[in-house]
């Protein structure tokens, strides 16, 4: 490949998100993780080689980011010692006050950041063409990319042309029913006519290979449990008759999903025991899906744990819509508490409810049972 050229492609960096399931702590962290991420780009495009660096869409996570995150966002990017074009996506269009043309942004952007505003081709490099299709609203009423490449003549030789687009495709489903997908065999057809020789794709958080020359490269740092693959930059070698594409781990974090049964004591050894055998905690989230039924001073163990192992990780907690772990005491249990007065009165209350098939009394009871516990 005399004639290729080897860059980058990342998206969806949406620095300045927040994720309600992550305390203060956790969630400070998991923003610098997520600019750690950035910068581990620029350590990747120095050992491979890359020409420069493309991230299509996203690069936000919307236009009122704090000062604070564009400040930082572009000291990372100062970290990244080659040439970077940035593509405006949804969450960070190019509409009236975007974050592109605030004071923030124009005084510290560095100076080997091109963000692309409209779908003029331009030579990064020397035979290198980038073209994009930024968006321009959170809501386009046509294919966001068509306008990039719909009036394309084949790319001139020598030449090799990178289109950098956002959204998703429509032979994928994702979370972009609201606008018009991308229409693929369109987009197949541009690359077959030599249009292009490369597709970048962004919205996608996990890494995909669509064809040999079009991708979602993902996120650079995972953001949800469902996504199955993100964490990524791709490595692109590319000429007009050949391409490699490599995925390079730039994550540190991980979310992840687990689901037990819980009946007795050994069923909760075994999920403290997956606990203890899980890496990196204070960048791991665990969300949790439970079934079964336990005692009272089992399900005041579980609950226990689940608050140790919640400081130790940088979160952890019950699935509610999967959450279906219930209380099972019995007269031995809630005897043992030696309660007397207002305390027995609601505690005798509460039986009787969970008698009746009130499974919140049991929730309650459990409750009781643990705080009367650890006041002992």
């Amino acid at each position: 490949m005399d004639d290729s050229i080897t860059f980058l492609h990342s998206s969806d960096w949406q620095l300045g998100m927040l994720r309600r399931f992550l305390g203060p702590d956790g969630q400070a962290r998991w923003g610098q993780g997520r600019l750690d991420a950035v910068a581990r780009i620029g350590a990747v495009a120095e050992r491979t080689g890359a020409a420069f660096v493309v991230v299509t869409g996203d690069v936000f996570e919307h236009n009122q980011v704090e000062r604070q995150t564009i400040l930082r966002a572009c000291e990372a990017l100062k970290r990244i010692a080659v040439p970077v074009v940035l593509l405006p996506g949804n969450h960070d269009a190019l509409e009236p006050g975007s974050l592109w043309t605030s004071s923030q942004w124009q005084a510290h952007a560095p100076k080997h950041v091109t963000v692309l505003t409209d779908t003029t081709p331009i030579e990064i490099l020397p035979g290198v063409e980038v073209v994009g299709a930024p968006w321009r609203s959170r809501r386009p009423t046509s294919d966001p990319a068509a306008e990039a490449y719909a009036k394309l003549e084949p790319a001139p030789a020598g030449t090799t042309r990178i289109l950098l687009v956002h959204g998703q495709l429509t032979s994928l489903s994702g979370g972009m029913s609201e606008v018009p997908p991308i229409d693929q065999p369109a987009l197949e057809a541009a690359v077959a006519a030599n249009k292009v020789q490369y597709v970048g794709l962004g919205d996608r958080h996990s890494t995909t290979r669509v064809t040999d020359r079009i991708w979602f490269s993902g996120t650079q740092e995972v953001t949800t449990p469902e996504e199955t693959d993100p964490g990524n930059v791709l490595k692109v070698t590319v000429s007009q008759s050949e391409i490699e594409v490599e995925p390079i781990r730039v994550g540190a974090w991980h979310m992840v999903d687990h689901r037990v049964e819980l009946f007795d004591e050994e069923s909760l050894d075994a999920l403290e025991d997956w606990f203890a055998e899980l890496p990196d905690k204070e960048r791991t989230y665990v969300r949790l899906a439970g079934d079964g039924s336990l005692s009272l001073p089992l399900l005041s163990r579980l609950d226990t744990m689940i608050d140790v192992q919640g400081e130790a990780f940088a979160s952890v907690e019950r699935w509610a819509k999967f959450w279906t772990v219930r209380p099972a005491p019995d007269a031995a249990d809630l005897d043992a508490l030696q309660l007397s007065g207002p305390a027995r009165a609601a505690m005798e209350e509460l039986r009787q409810a969970l008698a009746g098939g009130d499974e919140g009394a049991g929730a309650a009871l459990s409750l009781m049972h643990r705080l009367a516990r650890d006041a002992g």
